[in-house]
């Protein structure tokens, strides 16, 4: 618990360091890394894919796609005299997102055709599913970052969400669970904690947008009651992320994707439930 809660803390330091850095393609760019090695993980530390080909292929479309959804979206906050030039510089930019996953497709289905004899075609299924789901997720994330001037509060609340979902479900259920929620998939999470950590969550949340709204400018405030809208929605979806990537660990014979954080294993173990909620905490921001 002692080096949990250190490697917690420096990771906390870290993240903080660089949200507050004035330069928010600099979160992206570290983001994008991550979100590689999020990659690496699922693909090859499962066991699930040997093709190195597919596994580096993911992890550099994963890279590109975050920083092509990030650049997207960030135009979309600065206004611009259009010229010939610029505006196709920004058709560009804005179609780069949804031209990559073609790419990304095609180059699956050329490996797999050129490696058929050596190659399950299953790796690739896994891969592309796999390299989707982190992509989305942390995606998310770097757009979350740039939705509007408080960008870097709202890229904060699905770790808000999620964190305080499981460190309050660990707690509560420790001292007080006796009902066994998922024995086979996760044995130690109990229906005590579930609901423990939904309310702590949904607190925390409201917490955390109370001060928001005292640091921020009166023009960039957020939204109380949104916030705690959605954490009253996402925290138990938190949990479902958390169970999806314990299923997959438990089927490929593992019990952390990686050991980049000391006392907390790999970066999926990190952020299993953050990239299953984050895609529906922008969509909720953008709509509500």
């Amino acid at each position: 618990m002692k080096t949990r809660i250190i490697s917690g803390l420096v990771a906390t330091v870290i993240l903080f360091a660089v949200l507050l850095c004035p330069w928010s393609w600099v979160f992206a760019l570290i983001l994008s890394v991550i979100a590689g090695i999020a990659v690496y993980e699922l693909l090859h530390n499962t066991g699930r894919v040997s093709d190195k080909a597919i596994i580096y292929g993911s992890m550099m479309f994963t890279t590109l796609e975050v920083l092509a959804v990030f650049h997207s979206r960030e135009l979309l906050l600065h206004s611009y005299s259009v010229n010939p030039t610029l505006a196709l510089w920004l058709a560009f930019s804005h179609a780069l997102p949804l031209l990559l996953p073609l790419a990304y497709a095609l180059f699956l289905m050329l490996t797999l055709l050129a490696g058929h004899q050596r190659m399950d075609i299953n790796e690739g299924g896994y891969a592309f599913f796999m390299t989707a789901y982190a992509t989305v997720g942390f995606s998310a994330l770097v757009a979350l970052r740039v939705i509007n001037h408080a960008g870097i509060y709202y890229v904060l609340l699905p770790m808000v969400i999620s964190f305080m979902s499981d460190t309050g479900a660990y707690f509560v259920g420790t001292f007080l669970g006796k009902h066994k929620m998922t024995p086979i998939i996760s044995p130690k999470k109990s229906w005590e904690g579930f609901f423990g950590g939904w309310i702590i969550s949904v607190g925390a949340t409201a917490l955390y947008a109370v001060i928001a709204n005292a640091i921020l400018m009166p023009e960039a405030s957020v939204s109380l009651v949104q916030f705690t809208i959605m954490a009253a929605v996402l925290a138990p979806l938190s949990v479902c992320g958390d169970l999806f990537a314990s299923v997959i660990k438990r089927q490929s014979g593992i019990k952390d994707y990686g050991n980049i954080m000391p006392g907390h294993g790999g970066v999926m173990d990190r952020f299993d439930s953050v990239v299953f909620v984050a895609p529906l905490v922008y969509v909720l921001c953008i709509t509500l």
